[in-house]
């Protein structure tokens, strides 16, 4: 039977059975397409998957379907796309990059950030399961992620057909040249490898850092960037944490101490305002109990009676706020126990200067 030619041109021709297939691989692919993605999209919200590694899976799988069909159907049109995948993009005696090996190379950039959100998911669920610290369980996976990265660009190297040894001594000698322009930089980046294997400073940890107190978001091997109780956030260079003098309000133990200042006047009931105190620590949610919150008498003032109320709380990041609570109920207990908070005084005394 003669087969029935639908388009003929330069080198090609296209017969109705040809047609038809393509026409079907087409079709199939697009139905294997959305029924995959409505997979991954069921299945990732059931387990709770990361709406960006969601979506990032998803994208992935219609660029490879499409290239996929195109392979199919310019297979069954019998053109020869094996040449275009040889075709060299830059070559000389040392090496050559083909389209083959640069679309190998963003296989490869795809498959590691695929990887780098599976890290992600399984150390979460770890440090769930396990009860790890959050923090130490974030650094483990930063410097997990930044092997893979490492892994996968030595995989690209090699696809592109870049000599490793060549690149090493390459880079060996530009750090060299540029290593004394870019000392803050290089000391940066070490004091990152060194905060995220020694373990000083954690993800979630309260710091003090020149006056700034805030809360460690990320810990990157350049910066780090630290969540003020303004709401913004600032990078903070790695080389900062090891060099100078910071604060870690969340190292030592989960509770932190805090204390706040109250003056009372002259002939007050020491004992009451004690009770007044403790009273006011004791019912504010955000103040653990144990340990108990105690009351100081710390000195007598020019023209007050010098208390300090010490508490303990976790939510050290807001503690400003709790202060501010504490503040309020004190001053309302002392108004209606007739406690009076005195206000700066000072004698002046006159001499008249008498004149005969």
């Amino acid at each position: 039977m003669k087969e029935i030619i639908v388009l003929h041109g330069n080198n090609i021709t296209v017969t109705l059975f040809q047609l038809v297939v393509s026409v079907s691989i087409l079709i199939s692919g697009i139905i294997l397409t959305i029924a995959l993605n409505r997979l991954v999209l069921r299945f990732g919200s059931k387990n709770m998957f990361d709406a960006k590694f969601i979506r990032f899976v998803r994208q992935g799988i219609r660029v490879t379907s499409t290239l996929l069909v195109l392979a199919l159907i310019l297979d069954v049109l019998h053109i020869n796309y094996h040449q275009v995948l040889d075709q060299a993009i830059f070559s000389n005696k040392d090496y050559k990059v083909t389209v083959k090996s640069l679309i190998g190379a963003i296989i490869v950039i795809y498959i590691t950030r695929m990887m780098t959100y599976a890290l992600d998911f399984w150390m979460n669920r770890r440090i769930i399961r396990k009860r790890m610290d959050r923090g130490r369980g974030k650094s483990f996976g930063q410097i997990m992620k930044y092997l893979v990265w490492l892994l996968g660009l030595s995989i690209i190297a090699s696809s592109l057909g870049l000599n490793m040894t060549f690149v090493i001594a390459s880079i060996s000698a530009l750090l060299i040249g540029v290593g004394f322009g870019l000392q803050h930089i290089f000391n940066d980046f070490f004091s990152g490898i060194i905060i995220l294997f020694d373990g000083s400073i954690k993800v979630d940890d309260i710091v003090e850092v020149e006056g700034t107190i805030g809360r460690v978001l990320t810990i990157g091997l350049r910066f780090s960037k630290v969540l003020t109780r303004d709401n913004v956030v600032i990078i903070v260079p790695n080389s900062r944490f090891t060099t100078e003098k910071v604060i870690n309000w969340t190292h030592n133990m989960e509770a932190t101490r805090f204390h706040v200042n109250v003056g009372v006047a002259y002939g007050s009931n020491v004992q009451l305002v004690k009770q007044i105190l403790l009273a006011a620590a004791s019912q504010h949610q955000e103040i653990v109990q144990n340990p108990k919150p105690f009351v100081r008498f710390n000195d007598f003032g020019e023209s007050s009676l010098d208390f300090q109320l010490y508490f303990w709380t976790v939510s050290d990041f807001l503690v400003e706020n709790i202060k501010s609570d504490l503040r309020f109920v004190i001053d309302d207990e002392f108004r209606k126990q007739g406690v009076e908070i005195p206000f700066p005084q000072r004698d002046l005394h006159l001499r008249s200067k008498s004149f005969e």
